[in-house]
């Protein structure tokens, strides 16, 4: 049956914003070179650097969403970016909630995906994260790809001068052992932000907001109308849902779509094919595709399954007043990442095998939350806060994953394991990922240990009296959160690793190219194809991998 609007909250209208700034695709011929599936950081950068290498190409992006935002929700002033998530949150997956399976939050289906609602951070995979890729995937992402994927995202220099002597002090004491410690970089608003971070004298002088690739799209393809319809160039059509992808005659694919304000359907040809909705809706398409069919048994089997994300602990907090000499004041902001290193023991297993991120006056680190008519957070205005908390890695999880049937109206059920259950953590996640075993209150003991190191080098310190440490006193803290589809991966995996000391497993569901196997010219680019959950926000390990996939295509 076709698509009918069938997620809850899903946005389905033509707003002014999108007749003004993009004319939707409405022109008689069907056929391009080039159709992609979703707006989102995988499929937006794949668009726009395509369409900027190959002039004389025809390239179709499709989207299910509307266009919700032309820019950044940090524009937004004073409603805090996830609040405007939720509220753009779809249904398009079933929770069967109970002690041991649950996953949190909803994706956004929109133009540009979750790039429009994400907080622009990009920090860097690390080495012994790499070791989860393909040999000639891990080279080239390090050698070339990484560093494309941030200039990419117009990335940032620095949050300022203390910023950088924090970082400075940091490493210049014991924790550079163990850390490679740096200032997160984050993603600027393209056009009026220097790379620096401060302000342009272009245009407008307050902070606006993020990198996200509705934007980078829109100046892709220039106002309405933009380019003839039928000639060359880059088109775009939102509020288009995809059915299914279908084989044709000389090795062809037919992508069915159904409009999701009139209901009306119509199909797209090209020989080149490349899925972009998501961890959650990539493979239900290719589940409900012909090309499901072709694929051999043991790749049937991975589509939709491995399903993971990285843990992430709550957070421990304190006030200060200075670090190693630096003073410290409510008007300073920074946030520093302590990626690890993934040195390992004696027995060759990772000793820290997550990062840690330190916001320091957490609410004024972005600069568009630093506005002095905002209502102020009710604490210590007297001391600089220290928010830390730790990320860690994750190795995809074969009992995780998206229950589809012909029969569930596209809203499957989803299987996902609480990141609470220590058990599951300790016994399986981390010693395929670190290698090590350990108690529960070793793995507390380890925590607590290394939020004590960074501490305990803040002067005048002062603990908040609501902050318990992990796992310790009748008032046990779980360490981490319920898991979300903000960073969801593995769905749809390229060759992988079940843990670190093990070969690497060509059952994969697309091949290092990221093309589908089975197929004569299907490809996914999105954090389905990821074979790791690392520690940092993924986000720019996609961009390089679509950045890498480009070049592949043409």
């Amino acid at each position: 049956m076709p698509f009918n609007n069938n997620y809850v909250n899903l946005v389905t209208e033509k707003s002014q914003a999108h007749t003004r700034l993009i004319r939707d695709y409405d022109g008689s011929k069907k056929d391009f070179d080039f159709i992609i599936i979703g707006s989102g950081i995988g499929g937006g950068i794949l668009a726009d650097d395509l369409a900027d290498r190959l002039k004389a190409q025809r390239i179709l992006v499709l989207d299910a969403g509307s266009f919700i935002y032309p820019t950044h929700v940090y524009n937004i002033c004073r409603i805090p970016n996830f609040e405007v998530a939720r509220h753009f949150g779809v249904d398009n997956f079933n929770r069967a909630a109970s002690e041991s399976n649950y996953i949190g939050e909803n994706p956004q289906l929109a133009f540009g995906g979750r790039s429009v609602f994400w907080s622009g951070l990009i920090p860097d995979i690390q080495d012994w994260e790499l070791e989860f890729f393909p040999d000639n995937i891990r080279n080239e992402l390090k050698t070339e790809y990484l560093k494309l994927a941030g200039g990419r995202m117009n990335q940032s220099i620095s949050l300022g001068k203390k910023a950088k002597d924090l970082v400075e002090y940091f490493r210049s004491t014991d924790l550079s052992n163990d850390f490679v410690i740096e200032e997160t970089p984050r993603a600027l608003h393209q056009p009026y932000l220097d790379s620096d971070g401060t302000p342009s004298d272009r245009f407008y002088t307050e902070p606006t907001g993020v990198f996200n690739t509705a934007e980078l799209l829109i100046n892709q393809v220039g106002l309405t109308p933009g380019a003839k319809q039928d000639e060359k160039g880059l088109f775009i059509k939102l509020n288009s849902f995809v059915e299914a992808v279908n084989d044709t005659p000389l090795g062809w694919h037919e992508v069915m779509v159904t409009d999701t304000i009139t209901e009306e359907q119509s199909s797209f040809y090209a020989p080149k094919v490349i899925i972009a909705a998501g961890s959650i809706e990539s493979p239900k398409l290719i589940n409900r595709s012909a090309v499901y069919q072709n694929m051999s048994n043991s790749v049937k089997k991975l589509v939709g399954f491995g399903l993971t994300d990285h843990p992430v602990t709550g957070e421990s907090q304190a006030y200060v007043s200075a670090l190693g000499g630096i003073a410290l004041s409510r008007e300073d902001h920074a946030k520093i990442i302590f990626y690890s290193k993934g040195n390992r023991d004696g027995d060759g297993h990772v000793t820290f095998p997550f990062n840690i991120e330190m916001n320091i006056n957490h609410e004024y680190w972005h600069l568009r939350n630093n506005d002095p008519s905002a209502e102020q957070p009710i604490d210590n205005q007297s001391k600089t806060r220290i928010d830390l908390k730790f990320s860690f890695a994750n190795c995809l999880d074969d009992e995780n994953g998206i229950l589809s049937r012909f029969d569930d109206g596209y809203v499957p059920e989803i299987r996902f394991k609480r990141f609470s259950l220590l058990n599951d953590l300790l016994n399986s996640r981390f010693p395929a990922l670190a290698g090590w075993r350990k108690s529960e209150q070793d793995f507390f003991n380890l925590l607590n240990g290394t939020r004590d190191r960074i501490f305990n080098k803040f002067d005048d310190l002062e603990r908040l009296p609501d902050n318990h440490d992990y796992g310790r006193g009748n008032n046990k803290q779980l360490p981490f959160g319920w898991g979300t589809v903000h960073h969801a991966c593995g769905t749809l995996r390229m060759p992988w690793k079940s843990d670190r000391n093990s070969n690497f497993n060509q059952d994969s569901v697309v091949d290092e190219n990221l093309k589908v196997k089975g197929s004569a010219g299907l490809y996914v680019c999105d954090m389905s194809v990821m074979p790791i959950s690392t520690a940092a926000n993924p986000v720019r390990t996609l961009a390089g991998l679509a950045l890498r996939l480009s070049k592949h295509l043409g």
